[in-house]
């Protein structure tokens, strides 16, 4: 964890021993805070997080297994950063674990990176720690698991942030070519992630300024801070502009998703929609926000913490401010209106509301000599309490359960079929896929077997040309999903072979053909497959 800018604010007239942060906090607090996220980390992915993977979160997993893409198979904005570190990791469970984790810990850290970030000068540590515990306790289970395992907020962030505190200052005041080249690498390898990073940072950036501004800080300071990171963003958006329009060239087909803009007469419709979709999924989450913003107020209301307030509901309001930017700009988006409004485009500005409320309990927290230390350590503790109380004690043996539950219902009779094929609804045929890989490693007659659906074009070369001898397995009721791929993909027409307990097994008529892609290609372009049903919104775990 990068050190914090070493302005400090001027001490409050009339406040005698309020505490500034620092010493509140144990010796090496990079260290020690790095350590509580990887402790809630690693308790997440050992809990019931896993009972909501599904195929848009298994798919990176195979990325990794059976062929590796610079981008999300199909797409183009999501980056395979994860994957491409989990290669050596062959074992299907390991690879999975490994890509969870690191995932789930970039997503806790960037709420701590953003609290460095907008809350230079105050005890940004108490205010990202208590944001990310209180993130794991009160979010609803759904979104959880979206922002933390299956979308790239938090690792893009992560990155993009990690970039702009390398390019600060050093110990001299000056920042220097290679502090600059590598905060470029990380900006960019963020927008490479995810390509519209820097669209919040930029909007969080002129927030952050106006607020810097109105709380007197040095105007030519502002200037240089905006400039240099504004610089590094536009590059990294740039750069993740190239990307973007690079790699469908280098691809067989050039996949593009619709990203363009509404009309105008559509706004209001749409950004209500997006809204109203995360205020309905939000469960206690808002009330709790509510609570912690309206206890901290109450103590900034307090005598001696009264000349804080002004500063601390700038920075809330910067951070509100920049939320409700990256919102709009969500929900002006073609590709968020054909993926029906969903609440996960909402991510990152919910964390920066979710930031700025905590920011104001943190702050007057901070500020009491009595509170300060205990409420550091209380924050320290509550990432892997707030871990344990939403996903229960770590039991790997439970994490294999809910797996086989979510994925493998399929596994038995796909391996004993023989099929090296899956054919059908995207929603099940990727953790079939997955589950049957796992099964057969653990067997030691590692065999294995692709998907035939959406997505499907990153691997269809690897079976391609003995297609003809391959078994396919159609998972029973998905009879219309599996021939529309087989179709696509060239399979069609097939007869049955057998019947089984979970699948039909066909095999591919003789003569029947064509190009492996041509017409995967067409379908790959369309909107992508809706979302499966809303999971419970909080799942525990029984004590055994």
């Amino acid at each position: 964890m990068v050190r914090g800018r070493a302005r400090a604010l001027p001490r409050a007239p009339g406040v005698p021993g309020i505490v500034h942060g620092r010493g509140s906090w144990p010796r090496h607090r990079a260290a020690v805070l790095l350590g509580a996220l990887a402790a809630a980390a690693v308790l997440v992915d050992l809990g019931t997080f896993h009972r909501l993977e599904q195929g848009d979160s298994i798919v990176p997993v195979l990325v990794s297994l059976q062929r590796w893409t610079p981008f999300y198979w199909d797409q183009e904005r999501y980056g395979m950063l994860v994957p491409l570190l989990a290669l050596p990791i062959r074992d299907p469970l390991a690879n999975l674990l490994f890509q969870r984790a690191a995932l789930v810990l970039a997503g806790l850290a960037a709420v701590v990176l953003l609290a460095r970030h907008v809350l230079a000068g105050r005890d940004w540590p108490l205010a990202g720690t208590l944001s990310a515990g209180m993130l794991l306790a009160a979010a609803p289970a759904p979104w959880l698991f979206e922002y933390l395992g299956d979308q790239p907020y938090g690792l893009s962030l992560v990155l993009a942030l990690g970039g702009l505190a390398v390019a600060e200052p050093g110990a001299d005041g000056q920042r220097g070519w290679p502090r600059l080249a590598l905060g470029f690498v990380l900006v960019a390898a963020a927008h490479w992630v995810n390509a519209a990073t820097g669209v919040l940072l930029l909007a969080l950036a002129v927030a952050r300024a106006a607020a810097d501004r109105l709380e007197g800080e040095v105007p030519g300071s502002i200037r240089a801070r905006l400039a240099v990171d504004g610089a590094l963003l536009l590059a990294g958006l740039a750069a993740g502009q190239v990307f973007l329009h690079l790699w469908p060239v280098l691809t067989s087909f050039p996949l593009r998703l619709d990203v363009a803009p509404l009309p105008l007469r559509d706004l209001p419709a749409a950004w209500t929609a997006l809204l109203a979709n995360a205020w309905r999924d939000a469960g206690r989450w808002p009330a709790v926000l509510l609570a912690a913003a309206a206890g901290g107020l109450g103590l900034l209301l307090l005598p001696p913490l009264r000349p804080r307030l002004p500063g601390t509901l700038l920075r809330a309001a910067a951070l509100a401010a920049a939320a409700l930017a990256y919102a709009l700009f969500a929900g002006s988006l073609r590709w968020v209106q054909e993926n029906a409004f969903h609440w996960r485009y909402l991510a990152p500005s919910a964390l920066l509301v979710h930031l700025a409320a905590l920011s104001l309990l943190a702050e007057p927290l901070a500020r009491l000599p009595r509170l300060a230390r205990p409420c550091a350590m209380a924050a320290l503790a509550l990432l892997p309490a707030a871990a344990l109380a939403a996903y229960g004690p770590p039991s790997p043996a439970g994490v294999r359960a809910d797996l086989d539950r979510v994925a493998g219902r399929h596994t038995a009779d796909i391996l004993a079929s023989g099929c090296r094929l899956v054919a059908g609804d995207y929603w099940s045929v990727w953790p079939a896929v997955w589950h049957a890989a796992l099964v057969s490693r653990e067997r030691g007659e590692p065999q294995a077997v692709w998907g035939v659906s959406h997505r499907t074009n990153a691997t269809v070369m690897q079976w391609w040309g003995r297609r003809g001898a391959l078994r396919i397995c159609r998972p029973l009721g998905e009879d219309a999903q599996a021939e529309r791929w087989m179709r696509s993909f060239h399979l069609w027409p097939a007869h049955l072979v057998e019947r089984r307990a979970t699948v039909d097994v066909l095999a591919m008529d003789a003569g029947a053909g064509g190009s492996p892609l041509a017409e995967p290609g067409r379908s790959a372009a369309t909107p992508a497959a809706p979302r499966p049903a809303a999971a419970p919104r909080r799942i525990r775990r029984r004590r055994r």
